[in-house]
Protein backbone atom coordinates (compact mmCIF):
# COMPACT_ATOMS: atom_id res chain seq x y z
CA UNK A 1 0.00 0.00 0.00
CA UNK A 2 1.25 3.47 -0.90
CA UNK A 3 1.02 5.36 2.39
CA UNK A 4 1.13 9.18 2.50
CA UNK A 5 4.32 11.10 3.14
CA UNK A 6 4.48 12.33 6.72
CA UNK A 7 5.53 15.68 8.09
CA UNK A 8 6.23 16.76 11.64
CA UNK A 9 4.29 19.51 13.36
CA UNK A 10 4.64 21.00 16.81
CA UNK A 11 1.81 22.62 18.72
CA UNK A 12 3.17 25.75 20.39
CA UNK A 13 1.87 26.01 23.94
CA UNK A 14 2.77 28.59 26.53
CA UNK A 15 5.48 27.06 28.69
CA UNK A 16 6.10 28.99 31.93
CA UNK A 17 8.19 27.29 34.58
CA UNK A 18 5.95 25.24 36.90
CA UNK A 19 5.57 26.69 40.39
CA UNK A 20 6.91 24.93 43.46
CA UNK A 21 4.17 22.49 44.45
CA UNK A 22 5.05 22.39 48.13
CA UNK A 23 5.12 26.16 48.46
CA UNK A 24 1.75 26.41 46.69
CA UNK A 25 0.15 23.89 49.05
CA UNK A 26 1.46 25.60 52.19
CA UNK A 27 0.46 29.04 50.94
CA UNK A 28 -3.07 27.92 50.07
CA UNK A 29 -3.59 26.08 53.35
CA UNK A 30 -2.43 29.17 55.21
CA UNK A 31 -4.65 31.46 53.11
CA UNK A 32 -7.77 29.39 53.72
CA UNK A 33 -7.04 28.24 57.28
CA UNK A 34 -8.37 24.81 56.30
CA UNK A 35 -6.29 22.95 58.88
CA UNK A 36 -7.31 25.08 61.86
CA UNK A 37 -9.85 22.40 62.79
CA UNK A 38 -7.11 19.77 63.22
CA UNK A 39 -6.34 19.06 66.87
CA UNK A 40 -3.33 17.32 68.42
CA UNK A 41 -2.99 13.62 67.50
CA UNK A 42 -6.14 13.58 65.35
CA UNK A 43 -6.06 11.18 62.39
CA UNK A 44 -6.07 12.94 59.02
CA UNK A 45 -6.76 10.86 55.91
CA UNK A 46 -5.13 12.25 52.76
CA UNK A 47 -6.20 10.71 49.45
CA UNK A 48 -3.83 9.58 46.71
CA UNK A 49 -5.23 8.44 43.35
CA UNK A 50 -3.80 6.28 40.61
CA UNK A 51 -3.41 8.83 37.83
CA UNK A 52 0.04 9.90 36.69
CA UNK A 53 -0.06 13.44 38.12
CA UNK A 54 3.46 14.84 37.85
CA UNK A 55 3.30 16.99 40.99
CA UNK A 56 1.47 14.49 43.20
CA UNK A 57 4.38 13.33 45.36
CA UNK A 58 5.36 16.93 46.14
CA UNK A 59 1.74 17.90 46.83
CA UNK A 60 1.20 14.96 49.19
CA UNK A 61 4.47 15.58 51.02
CA UNK A 62 3.48 19.21 51.59
CA UNK A 63 0.03 18.15 52.85
CA UNK A 64 1.66 15.71 55.27
CA UNK A 65 4.03 18.42 56.52
CA UNK A 66 1.19 20.87 57.04
CA UNK A 67 -0.95 18.35 58.93
CA UNK A 68 1.99 17.48 61.20
CA UNK A 69 2.61 21.17 61.85
CA UNK A 70 -1.06 21.45 62.85
CA UNK A 71 -0.55 18.61 65.34
CA UNK A 72 -2.34 15.88 63.39
CA UNK A 73 -1.31 12.35 62.44
CA UNK A 74 -1.59 12.06 58.64
CA UNK A 75 -1.84 8.88 56.61
CA UNK A 76 -2.18 8.29 52.86
CA UNK A 77 -5.29 6.51 51.63
CA UNK A 78 -5.20 4.77 48.20
CA UNK A 79 -8.26 6.33 46.54
CA UNK A 80 -8.70 4.62 43.20
CA UNK A 81 -11.87 2.56 42.93
CA UNK A 82 -11.17 -0.73 41.18
CA UNK A 83 -7.59 -0.01 40.14
CA UNK A 84 -4.90 -2.34 41.42
CA UNK A 85 -7.44 -5.13 40.83
CA UNK A 86 -9.55 -3.57 43.56
CA UNK A 87 -7.28 -5.14 46.20
CA UNK A 88 -5.57 -3.22 49.03
CA UNK A 89 -2.06 -4.48 48.32
CA UNK A 90 -2.59 -3.98 44.59
CA UNK A 91 -3.51 -0.35 45.22
CA UNK A 92 -0.51 0.20 47.48
CA UNK A 93 1.61 -1.22 44.67
CA UNK A 94 0.06 1.20 42.18
CA UNK A 95 1.03 4.10 44.47
CA UNK A 96 4.54 2.71 44.84
CA UNK A 97 5.00 2.69 41.07
CA UNK A 98 3.86 6.32 41.03
CA UNK A 99 6.57 7.17 43.54
CA UNK A 100 4.16 7.48 46.46
CA UNK A 101 5.71 5.64 49.40
CA UNK A 102 5.98 6.29 53.15
CA UNK A 103 9.51 7.60 52.69
CA UNK A 104 8.68 9.87 49.73
CA UNK A 105 5.68 11.57 51.34
CA UNK A 106 6.55 11.24 55.03
CA UNK A 107 3.45 9.34 56.15
CA UNK A 108 2.24 5.72 56.30
CA UNK A 109 0.19 4.25 53.45
CA UNK A 110 -3.10 2.63 54.48
CA UNK A 111 -2.81 -0.98 53.34
CA UNK A 112 -6.10 -2.51 54.48
CA UNK A 113 -9.67 -2.59 53.21
CA UNK A 114 -12.79 -2.77 55.39
CA UNK A 115 -15.95 -1.59 53.71
CA UNK A 116 -18.99 -0.13 55.46
CA UNK A 117 -22.37 0.97 54.16
CA UNK A 118 -22.80 4.64 54.98
CA UNK A 119 -26.37 5.08 53.76
CA UNK A 120 -28.20 5.26 50.45
CA UNK A 121 -29.22 7.75 47.79
CA UNK A 122 -32.04 7.69 45.27
CA UNK A 123 -33.88 5.30 47.61
CA UNK A 124 -32.01 2.07 46.85
CA UNK A 125 -28.43 2.89 45.87
CA UNK A 126 -26.16 1.89 48.75
CA UNK A 127 -23.20 4.18 49.43
CA UNK A 128 -20.04 2.40 50.57
CA UNK A 129 -16.86 3.79 52.07
CA UNK A 130 -13.81 2.25 53.62
CA UNK A 131 -13.94 2.20 57.42
CA UNK A 132 -10.76 4.27 57.45
CA UNK A 133 -12.78 7.21 56.10
CA UNK A 134 -15.38 6.79 58.85
CA UNK A 135 -12.77 6.55 61.58
CA UNK A 136 -10.69 9.50 60.38
CA UNK A 137 -11.04 12.72 62.35
CA UNK A 138 -10.52 14.65 59.15
CA UNK A 139 -10.36 13.90 55.40
CA UNK A 140 -8.34 15.91 52.89
CA UNK A 141 -9.15 15.20 49.23
CA UNK A 142 -6.32 15.67 46.73
CA UNK A 143 -6.88 15.48 42.98
CA UNK A 144 -6.41 17.11 39.61
CA UNK A 145 -9.33 18.97 38.07
CA UNK A 146 -9.97 17.88 34.50
CA UNK A 147 -12.68 16.66 32.18
CA UNK A 148 -14.04 13.16 32.62
CA UNK A 149 -13.68 10.42 30.03
CA UNK A 150 -17.24 9.13 30.41
CA UNK A 151 -19.48 12.19 30.31
CA UNK A 152 -19.90 15.90 29.66
CA UNK A 153 -21.10 17.89 32.66
CA UNK A 154 -20.73 20.96 34.88
CA UNK A 155 -18.29 19.02 37.07
CA UNK A 156 -16.39 16.02 35.79
CA UNK A 157 -13.13 14.59 37.16
CA UNK A 158 -11.87 16.14 40.37
CA UNK A 159 -12.51 16.29 44.09
CA UNK A 160 -16.13 15.12 43.93
CA UNK A 161 -15.39 12.07 41.84
CA UNK A 162 -12.37 11.22 43.96
CA UNK A 163 -14.50 11.30 47.11
CA UNK A 164 -17.12 8.99 45.61
CA UNK A 165 -14.92 6.51 43.75
CA UNK A 166 -11.81 6.82 45.92
CA UNK A 167 -13.26 6.59 49.41
CA UNK A 168 -15.79 4.04 48.15
CA UNK A 169 -13.15 1.82 46.57
CA UNK A 170 -14.35 -0.95 44.26
CA UNK A 171 -17.80 -1.37 45.86
CA UNK A 172 -18.47 2.34 45.94
CA UNK A 173 -17.23 2.82 42.40
CA UNK A 174 -19.40 -0.01 41.12
CA UNK A 175 -22.57 1.36 42.74
CA UNK A 176 -21.90 4.89 41.52
CA UNK A 177 -21.51 3.65 37.96
CA UNK A 178 -24.65 1.54 38.22
CA UNK A 179 -26.62 4.54 39.46
CA UNK A 180 -25.17 6.62 36.62
CA UNK A 181 -26.86 4.32 34.11
CA UNK A 182 -30.20 5.47 35.55
CA UNK A 183 -29.60 9.11 36.46
CA UNK A 184 -26.41 10.17 34.54
CA UNK A 185 -22.88 10.41 35.86
CA UNK A 186 -23.14 13.96 37.15
CA UNK A 187 -26.32 13.33 39.13
CA UNK A 188 -24.94 10.10 40.59
CA UNK A 189 -21.64 11.65 41.66
CA UNK A 190 -23.30 14.73 43.15
CA UNK A 191 -25.88 12.72 45.08
CA UNK A 192 -23.31 10.40 46.63
CA UNK A 193 -20.83 13.22 47.31
CA UNK A 194 -23.46 15.18 49.23
CA UNK A 195 -24.09 12.17 51.48
CA UNK A 196 -20.36 11.67 52.03
CA UNK A 197 -19.87 15.32 52.96
CA UNK A 198 -22.81 15.09 55.35
CA UNK A 199 -21.67 11.88 57.07
CA UNK A 200 -17.87 12.10 56.97
CA UNK A 201 -15.41 14.63 58.37
CA UNK A 202 -14.30 16.08 55.04
CA UNK A 203 -12.26 19.24 55.57
CA UNK A 204 -11.98 20.10 51.89
CA UNK A 205 -9.76 19.50 48.93
CA UNK A 206 -6.48 20.36 47.24
CA UNK A 207 -7.35 21.09 43.59
CA UNK A 208 -4.46 20.62 41.17
CA UNK A 209 -4.64 22.51 37.88
CA UNK A 210 -2.21 21.73 35.09
CA UNK A 211 -0.93 23.31 31.87
CA UNK A 212 -0.90 21.97 28.29
CA UNK A 213 2.12 19.80 29.15
CA UNK A 214 0.33 18.16 32.12
CA UNK A 215 2.61 20.05 34.52
CA UNK A 216 1.50 21.93 37.60
CA UNK A 217 0.13 25.39 36.82
CA UNK A 218 -1.47 26.29 40.12
CA UNK A 219 -3.12 24.85 43.25
CA UNK A 220 -6.30 25.93 44.97
CA UNK A 221 -7.57 24.79 48.37
CA UNK A 222 -11.37 24.50 48.59
CA UNK A 223 -13.45 23.99 51.73
CA UNK A 224 -15.86 21.04 51.68
CA UNK A 225 -18.96 23.26 51.68
CA UNK A 226 -17.75 25.04 48.53
CA UNK A 227 -16.48 22.10 46.47
CA UNK A 228 -19.54 21.47 44.26
CA UNK A 229 -19.88 25.10 43.18
CA UNK A 230 -16.17 25.89 42.99
CA UNK A 231 -15.24 22.72 41.08
CA UNK A 232 -17.54 23.73 38.22
CA UNK A 233 -15.58 26.99 37.78
CA UNK A 234 -12.25 25.20 38.10
CA UNK A 235 -13.27 22.73 35.39
CA UNK A 236 -13.96 25.56 32.96
CA UNK A 237 -10.51 26.96 33.73
CA UNK A 238 -8.89 23.55 33.31
CA UNK A 239 -10.45 23.07 29.87
CA UNK A 240 -8.60 26.14 28.60
CA UNK A 241 -5.30 24.33 29.19
CA UNK A 242 -6.29 20.87 27.98
CA UNK A 243 -4.07 19.23 25.34
CA UNK A 244 -6.03 18.40 22.20
CA UNK A 245 -5.54 17.51 18.57
CA UNK A 246 -5.28 20.53 16.26
CA UNK A 247 -7.75 18.94 13.83
CA UNK A 248 -11.53 18.52 13.83
CA UNK A 249 -11.49 15.69 11.26
CA UNK A 250 -9.15 12.76 10.62
CA UNK A 251 -9.33 9.67 8.44
CA UNK A 252 -6.79 7.72 10.53
CA UNK A 253 -5.29 8.28 13.98
CA UNK A 254 -2.32 6.10 14.95
CA UNK A 255 -1.71 5.95 18.73
CA UNK A 256 1.55 4.53 20.07
CA UNK A 257 0.21 3.55 23.50
CA UNK A 258 -2.71 3.63 25.92
CA UNK A 259 -2.66 3.25 29.71
CA UNK A 260 -4.43 4.04 32.95
CA UNK A 261 -1.82 6.64 33.90
CA UNK A 262 -2.51 8.45 30.61
CA UNK A 263 -6.27 8.51 31.10
CA UNK A 264 -8.89 6.72 33.16
CA UNK A 265 -10.16 5.38 29.84
CA UNK A 266 -6.72 4.43 28.56
CA UNK A 267 -6.84 7.25 26.05
CA UNK A 268 -8.62 10.54 26.55
CA UNK A 269 -12.09 10.24 25.06
CA UNK A 270 -12.41 14.01 24.61
CA UNK A 271 -9.17 14.05 22.58
CA UNK A 272 -10.30 11.30 20.19
CA UNK A 273 -13.97 12.34 20.11
CA UNK A 274 -15.30 8.94 21.23
CA UNK A 275 -16.89 8.53 24.65
CA UNK A 276 -18.86 5.42 23.62
CA UNK A 277 -21.09 5.50 26.69
CA UNK A 278 -24.61 4.35 25.86
CA UNK A 279 -26.25 6.51 28.54
CA UNK A 280 -24.30 9.77 28.04
CA UNK A 281 -23.98 12.38 25.31
CA UNK A 282 -21.32 11.77 22.66
CA UNK A 283 -18.62 14.26 21.65
CA UNK A 284 -19.36 16.43 18.63
CA UNK A 285 -15.70 16.64 17.58
CA UNK A 286 -13.17 15.63 16.55
CA UNK A 287 -14.52 13.16 13.99
CA UNK A 288 -12.04 10.33 13.42
CA UNK A 289 -12.93 7.52 11.03
CA UNK A 290 -10.42 4.90 12.19
CA UNK A 291 -8.23 4.67 15.29
CA UNK A 292 -5.31 2.26 15.71
CA UNK A 293 -3.75 1.44 19.10
CA UNK A 294 -0.27 -0.03 18.78
CA UNK A 295 0.65 -0.92 22.36
CA UNK A 296 0.02 -0.65 26.12
CA UNK A 297 2.21 1.35 28.49
CA UNK A 298 4.34 -0.59 30.94
CA UNK A 299 2.78 1.11 33.96
CA UNK A 300 -0.79 0.20 33.03
CA UNK A 301 0.17 -3.37 34.09
CA UNK A 302 -1.97 -5.06 31.49
CA UNK A 303 -5.11 -3.01 32.18
CA UNK A 304 -6.07 -2.27 28.59
CA UNK A 305 -9.24 -0.32 29.40
CA UNK A 306 -10.00 1.93 26.44
CA UNK A 307 -8.74 -0.50 23.83
CA UNK A 308 -12.39 -0.85 22.79
CA UNK A 309 -12.32 2.79 21.66
CA UNK A 310 -10.03 1.74 18.81
CA UNK A 311 -10.96 0.06 15.55
CA UNK A 312 -7.69 -1.84 15.13
CA UNK A 313 -4.82 -2.93 17.34
CA UNK A 314 -1.83 -5.29 17.25
CA UNK A 315 -1.29 -8.78 18.57
CA UNK A 316 1.55 -7.35 20.66
CA UNK A 317 -0.91 -5.14 22.55
CA UNK A 318 -3.47 -7.92 23.03
CA UNK A 319 -0.83 -10.32 24.34
CA UNK A 320 -0.04 -7.86 27.15
CA UNK A 321 -3.62 -7.66 28.44
CA UNK A 322 -4.34 -8.69 32.02
CA UNK A 323 -7.95 -9.69 31.47
CA UNK A 324 -8.73 -9.88 35.18
CA UNK A 325 -7.73 -6.24 35.63
CA UNK A 326 -9.40 -5.14 32.39
CA UNK A 327 -12.66 -6.96 33.09
CA UNK A 328 -12.90 -5.71 36.68
CA UNK A 329 -12.29 -2.13 35.58
CA UNK A 330 -14.87 -2.19 32.78
CA UNK A 331 -17.56 -4.02 34.74
CA UNK A 332 -17.08 -1.78 37.79
CA UNK A 333 -17.42 1.26 35.53
CA UNK A 334 -20.49 -0.14 33.73
CA UNK A 335 -18.49 0.42 30.55
CA UNK A 336 -18.06 -2.92 28.74
CA UNK A 337 -17.55 -0.99 25.52
CA UNK A 338 -14.11 0.10 26.74
CA UNK A 339 -12.95 -3.51 27.09
CA UNK A 340 -13.95 -4.86 23.69
CA UNK A 341 -10.98 -6.13 21.71
CA UNK A 342 -10.66 -4.52 18.26
CA UNK A 343 -9.47 -6.40 15.21
CA UNK A 344 -5.92 -7.38 16.18
CA UNK A 345 -3.33 -7.75 13.43
CA UNK A 346 0.23 -9.13 13.44
CA UNK A 347 2.16 -5.94 12.61
CA UNK A 348 1.81 -2.18 12.57
CA UNK A 349 1.76 -2.22 8.77
CA UNK A 350 -1.07 -4.76 8.77
CA UNK A 351 -3.09 -2.60 11.16
CA UNK A 352 -2.50 0.54 9.10
CA UNK A 353 -3.39 -1.17 5.84
CA UNK A 354 -6.64 -2.47 7.36
CA UNK A 355 -7.49 1.02 8.61
CA UNK A 356 -6.83 2.61 5.23
CA UNK A 357 -8.91 -0.06 3.50
CA UNK A 358 -11.93 1.00 5.59
CA UNK A 359 -11.96 4.80 5.26
CA UNK A 360 -13.53 4.95 1.80
CA UNK A 361 -11.84 6.34 -1.30
CA UNK A 362 -8.57 8.17 -0.66
CA UNK A 363 -5.29 9.21 -2.21
CA UNK A 364 -1.91 9.71 -0.49
CA UNK A 365 -2.03 13.42 -1.23
CA UNK A 366 -5.45 14.03 0.30
CA UNK A 367 -5.84 11.55 3.15
CA UNK A 368 -5.81 12.99 6.68
CA UNK A 369 -3.68 10.90 9.04
CA UNK A 370 -2.03 11.76 12.37
CA UNK A 371 0.44 9.75 14.45
CA UNK A 372 0.72 10.54 18.18
CA UNK A 373 2.54 9.13 21.19
CA UNK A 374 -0.56 9.10 23.39
CA UNK A 375 -3.52 11.36 24.13
CA UNK A 376 -1.75 13.21 26.96
CA UNK A 377 1.36 14.04 24.90
CA UNK A 378 0.22 16.16 21.98
CA UNK A 379 2.98 18.70 21.48
CA UNK A 380 4.60 16.73 18.64
CA UNK A 381 2.64 14.95 15.91
CA UNK A 382 3.55 13.29 12.64
CA UNK A 383 0.84 14.06 10.08
CA UNK A 384 0.13 13.33 6.42
CA UNK A 385 1.09 15.86 3.76
CA UNK A 386 -2.51 17.06 3.36
CA UNK A 387 -2.58 18.09 7.03
CA UNK A 388 0.84 19.72 6.77
CA UNK A 389 -0.47 21.95 3.99
CA UNK A 390 -3.65 22.65 5.97
CA UNK A 391 -1.74 23.82 9.06
CA UNK A 392 1.00 25.86 7.35
CA UNK A 393 -0.55 29.26 8.09
CA UNK A 394 -1.40 28.73 11.78
CA UNK A 395 0.64 30.80 14.20
CA UNK A 396 0.30 28.19 16.96
CA UNK A 397 1.76 25.40 14.78
CA UNK A 398 5.41 24.93 13.86
CA UNK A 399 6.01 22.84 10.73
CA UNK A 400 9.20 20.94 9.87
CA UNK A 401 10.41 21.12 6.30
CA UNK A 402 11.32 17.43 6.02
CA UNK A 403 8.81 14.90 4.64
CA UNK A 404 9.26 11.27 5.62
CA UNK A 405 8.05 7.80 4.69
CA UNK A 406 6.58 5.80 7.55
CA UNK A 407 9.71 4.16 9.05
CA UNK A 408 8.77 0.47 9.11
CA UNK A 409 11.50 -1.92 10.25
CA UNK A 410 12.22 -5.33 8.72
CA UNK A 411 9.37 -6.86 10.77
CA UNK A 412 6.96 -4.22 9.41
CA UNK A 413 6.62 -2.43 12.74
CA UNK A 414 7.16 1.22 13.60
CA UNK A 415 9.30 2.73 16.36
CA UNK A 416 7.67 4.87 19.04
CA UNK A 417 7.13 8.34 17.56
CA UNK A 418 9.20 10.18 20.17
CA UNK A 419 12.14 7.78 19.80
CA UNK A 420 12.07 8.08 16.03
CA UNK A 421 12.07 11.88 16.15
CA UNK A 422 14.79 11.97 18.79
CA UNK A 423 17.01 9.55 16.86
CA UNK A 424 16.73 11.75 13.78
CA UNK A 425 17.48 14.91 15.77
CA UNK A 426 14.19 16.47 14.68
CA UNK A 427 13.11 17.60 18.16
CA UNK A 428 16.29 19.55 18.78
CA UNK A 429 15.97 21.35 15.43
CA UNK A 430 12.45 22.58 16.20
CA UNK A 431 12.91 23.77 19.80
Amino acid sequence: MNFPKMGLIRQIFESPNPPNAGQCVHAELQRTGLLKAVKKNQKVLITAGSRGIESMVDVLRACVEAVKQAGGNPFIFPAMGSHGRGEPQGQVEVLRHLGITPSSVGAPIYAEMAMSELGSVDEDCAVYVDKAAIDADHILLVNRIKDHTEYIGETESGLLKLAVVGLGRQLGAENMHRLAVNVTYQNAIHAIARLLFEKLNVLGGIAILEDHFNRLRRIEVVAAADIIEREAALLEEAKEFKPKLPFDELDVLLVDEIGKEISGAGMDTKVIGRIMNVYEKECEKPKITRIIVRDLTETTYGNAVGIGLADYTTRKAVDKIDFKALNLNCITASAPEKGKIPIALPTDRDALEAAFQTIGMWTPGKVKMAWISNTADLEWLAVSSALVEQEQRRKDIQVAEERLDLPFDLKQNLPKLKKFLKDRGVLEKMI
